[in-house]
């Protein structure tokens, strides 16, 4: 595996997830998200897929993140086609650092690293609710490809939006 370069976006590190990097990374879905996973899931997505699990780091501490795994099923744009795909798991920043494009940063990356691996779309789930990030979602090319009632713990349904990988996806 070749390991990927950090980037740097205004003060803010974006670079892979390390061991030590997961405490914080819990902490930050704690406080920011309302969706929790058991410990042991975030260990096993950075161990599955490191290439598109992602912080970022202002001054030595992890702000945020970014957690995907590879996966293999049917395609969310080309009916009954079997693909392989990234799945954008979580993603979340920390209220103060919002606002100054780490999650954009931190999206763009994972997105070159599931082309990398060769995956012909990436997406994700999200509350039809959180109008911010559909827009940063459709800033970025995904679309609402289908909508999941009840998805969410609370009752709430999911929008699966994908974008479709290729070259362009890597900036070649």
């Amino acid at each position: 595996m070749q390991p990927m370069l950090a980037r740097w976006v205004g003060e803010y590190l974006i670079r892979p997830c390390s061991e030590d990097d997961i405490p914080s990374v819990i902490s930050i879905n704690l406080v920011s998200l309302p969706e929790h996973y058991a410990d042991y899931f975030f260990e096993e997505l950075r161990r599955e897929s490191p290439e598109t699990f992602l912080v970022a780091e202002k001054n030595g501490h992890v702000v945020g993140y970014v957690m995907c795994r590879i996966e293999y099923g049917f395609s969310n744009l080309k009916r009954f086609n079997l693909v392989k795909k990234g799945h954008i798991v979580s993603i979340a920043v920390l209220e103060p650092h919002r606002g100054k494009g780490i999650g954009t940063a931190l999206l763009q990356e994972a997105i070159k690293a599931m082309a990398k691996k060769k995956c012909s779309e990436a997406y994700l789930e999200v509350r039809i609710s959180n109008e911010r990030a559909i827009s940063l979602y459709k800033r970025l090319g995904f679309t609402i490809t289908s909508k999941i009632e009840f998805y969410y713990r609370d009752g709430e349904a999911a929008y699966v939006m994908t974008l479709p990988l290729d070259k362009e996806s890597i900036g070649e």
